[in-house]
């Protein structure tokens, strides 16, 4: 019920067992923290612009000598 009530309003009924479920256990207040940390950490990164560039770009000659060695292996 905590994934769901992250998708969409619960009912109150529903709101009320996961809140008193809260209350008591420990494993699901742990759950929902994590779940609401990947949440903000997607909803981040997914505002965050690529990065497409990860290598500096090659040198002239530096391509010149792979086009020669490319060609020599024809």
């Amino acid at each position: 019920m905590i994934s769901e009530s992250m998708e969409h309003p619960l009912s109150l009924r529903k709101r009320l067992l996961v809140k008193v479920h809260l209350w008591i256990c420990m494993w699901c207040q742990w759950y929902m923290e994590h779940l609401k940390t990947i949440r903000e950490t997607l909803r981040t990164q997914s505002s965050a612009p690529p990065e497409t560039n990860f290598a500096p770009p090659l040198s002239t000659d530096a391509k010149e000598r792979m086009k020669q060695r490319l060609s020599n292996l024809s």
